[in-house]
């Protein structure tokens, strides 16, 4: 082969070359955007299965309660009236505060407020007259399961209602 005949075969290869660079930019583009995609959902995935269910904006009820001994009490027990079925209710605003009813009758009787924060599993509840006390989440995974509140000698189990607070 002559030295012409070299040049030009070795130019036209490398111009072949650059045809395939080109070719393959917009691929390599869309698999870049592709995995950056894949990448982002499994980030998102993996943030909403590790960060716990919150309180803020939620409702419950009150459903059971157990004495110092541990021992389960009807709840017309701890309030101290004939309504066998009565219910307290808890609800936490989404703007930090809160409201707990524990009286029959009128709603503005036994009806206590303030202002909570969550530490883990703990509620910190301050209540308007100066009082604190703290609540315990019991949680099924991440999923909250119930709120048990301290009355006096008695353990209170809230768990959600149906339809939650905003």
């Amino acid at each position: 082969m002559s030295g012409k005949n070299k040049k030009k075969t070795a130019k036209a290869v490398k111009n072949n070359n650059k045809k395939t660079h080109t070719n393959f930019k917009p691929i390599i583009t869309v698999v870049i955007i592709a995995v950056v995609a894949v990448a982002a959902v499994v980030t998102a995935v993996i943030i909403s299965n590790t960060i716990p269910e919150q309180v803020a904006g939620t409702s419950w009820i009150s459903v059971s309660a157990s004495n110092s001994a541990d021992e389960a009490v009807e709840l017309n027990e701890i309030y101290n009236v004939y309504y066998s079925n009565y219910k307290g209710t808890l609800e936490f605003k989404d703007d930090g505060k809160f409201e707990l009813w524990l009286t029959p009758g009128d709603p503005g009787d036994g009806k206590h407020s303030g202002t909570y924060t969550v530490e883990g599993d703990v509620i910190k509840a301050d209540f308007e007259g100066g009082s604190s006390t703290e609540f315990k989440i019991e949680r099924d995974g991440k999923k909250i399961k119930s709120i048990l509140v301290n009355y006096g000698e008695y353990k209170v189990v809230f768990e959600r209602q149906k339809a939650d607070v905003k």
